[in-house]
């Protein structure tokens, strides 16, 4: 009689990649207590157990603005004149802070509330929300991720939370078959479903990117992964995503980074595609971009009535030499008319031009047909003057009017929200000789004068870059791969 096989043998790689996993866990603990840091999956427990805990809402009026930030959401209300802050993260060079605040913004009375409901879901970051009037007024959150404070731990999430703006409380929705754990992804509303696309996950081992799709219908509370016919967008995070009307949506732009062999290329989009729906059939069309520039980062707000989304801001990556990128911020405003899709510029009637200093270089390539002031100080580059009246025109047909000091500056992934016929800008990225400086201004445009921003919280200085030597020489030969991942991360969210 033959010797009876074991069916529950494991094979020598199953054993050799437990062993590996084994090895590298223990050299993370090690790694931890070192830094005095617990293990995010625990940290992120307990304060789901604590929010948890929480009887009843509790509300107060913040004393002013809340602190510098990027990767946060700020949502219209569906029914009052106010803008909903959620989460977000700051990072000053040595240390990591993610939020799961909740906040309030009234632009009637310039003033900052901070609710605490029962249930709020755990801090993140480069999530997505959107809002509905549905049940007297839903917040719906997905995704996002959580940092460690040494920026050591790393963890996405795949968790769906609505909340009641009414009964002012979380609920954590449960539903399979949703997306795999992601953040840079993007999400809208569309009738009654929910779209989530893109997105990338780092485990610290791999980095993936998405270009899956899916619906989760608010009605069914289920999830559908869907498959369009034609041609969609590449995987990619930090794209722009916005509804055109209740069956169709337009994606454009983003970042992704590609492995060819060992050589790994980050990639900056141009392409832009249109998503529609007809009797329950999904397809994906390509749309002209316009000669649109390779962009990531950037933020999109719709104008629901005019059917209209404001584009600002955003980094482009240029190749200073074979081996090195340089991230080019923008400060420009453009609209992007979902019906047609195509791009205009966004230009503002400036009332007053300031002088020159002395010392101001404008390169020939940069001046337009109309006269332009170039202004330079250690927080922001603005350019004033040229345009003879307020509106928006086609893209090329004019040159591009900056905003006047005190608009908004250069910089990636702000906040950005048009509720009312105002346009808000809240916050972002600036990035700065290896540095990312993390912003706390807040600005807004009528967009029916189109005359010029208003400062509602203003940014005197840069923030504090407390980040070692060897991080800001840009050029050190000891820079590590780690550092170089980090960096690009920036772009994907």
């Amino acid at each position: 009689m033959g010797k009876k096989k074991n069916k529950n043998k494991v094979s020598g790689a199953v054993k050799t990649a437990a062993k590996t996993e084994k090895k590298l866990a223990n050299k993370l603990k090690k790694e931890l207590a070192n830094l005095g840091e617990e293990d995010i999956a625990k940290v992120i427990a307990e304060i789901e157990r604590e929010e948890a805990k929480r009887a009843a809402a509790t509300e107060k009026t913040l004393p002013g603005p809340p602190s510098a930030r990027a990767y946060a959401s700020l949502t219209p209300h569906p029914i009052n004149n106010e803008l909903i802050l959620f989460g977000g993260e700051y990072h000053n060079g040595q240390k990591t802070e993610v939020y799961n605040e909740l906040i309030f913004y009234n632009p009637v009375n310039n003033t900052w509330r901070q609710v605490k409901a029962p249930g709020a879901p755990p801090p993140r970051s480069a999530h997505q929300a959107v809002t509905t009037p549905a049940n007297k007024g839903e917040l719906w959150v997905f995704g996002g991720e959580f940092t460690s404070p040494t920026e050591t731990q790393f963890h996405h999430y795949k968790d769906l939370w609505c909340f009641s703006l009414a009964d002012k409380k979380w609920e954590k929705v449960i539903a399979p078959n949703g997306p795999s754990p992601r953040s840079g992804h993007r999400m809208v509303l569309l009738g009654r479903k929910l779209l989530v696309f893109g997105g990338y996950c780092d485990d610290g081992r791999e980095c993936r990117y998405f270009d899956d799709l899916y619906a989760f219908c608010l009605d069914t509370r289920s999830w559908e992964k869907l498959s369009p016919s034609g041609r969609g967008p590449s995987a990619r995070s930090a794209c722009i995503m916005v509804p055109a009307g209740n069956e169709s949506l337009i994606v454009y732009g983003g970042f992704s980074r590609a492995r060819d062999g060992r050589t790994e290329r980050t990639l900056t989009h141009t392409d832009m595609f249109r998503l529609t729906s007809k009797c329950g059939a999904w397809a994906w069309r390509s749309l002209a971009s316009g000669g649109r520039p390779a962009r990531a980062g950037l933020a999109a707000a719709v104008n629901v009535h005019a059917n209209k989304a404001y584009v600002f801001g955003g980094v482009s990556d240029v190749e200073e030499t074979e081996e090195e990128l340089r991230g080019e911020m923008s400060d420009e405003l453009q609209l992007l008319d979902l019906e047609t899709g195509r791009w205009h510029n966004v230009t503002l009637r400036v009332e007053q031009q300031a002088a020159a200093p002395a010392h101001t270089e404008v390169k020939s390539e940069d001046i337009p047909a109309e006269p332009v002031t170039v202004i330079s100080d250690d927080v922001f580059t603005v350019r004033l003057g040229g345009a003879r009246a307020c509106g928006v025109s086609e893209t090329g047909d004019t040159p591009r009017v900056r905003a006047r000091a005190g608009g908004p500056g250069a910089r990636m992934s702000a906040m950005l929200a048009a509720h009312r016929s105002v346009l808000y800008v809240y916050g972002g990225v600036l990035e700065r000789d290896d540095k990312q400086f993390y912003l706390a201004d807040m600005y807004s445009l009528d967009l029916h004068k189109l005359h010029d921003w208003k400062t509602i919280v203003e940014q005197p200085s840069l923030p504090d870059w407390l980040g070692s030597e060897s991080e800001e020489e840009s050029g050190s030969d000891n820079e590590s791969d780690d550092s170089e991942e980090s960096d690009d991360e920036s772009d994907d969210e």
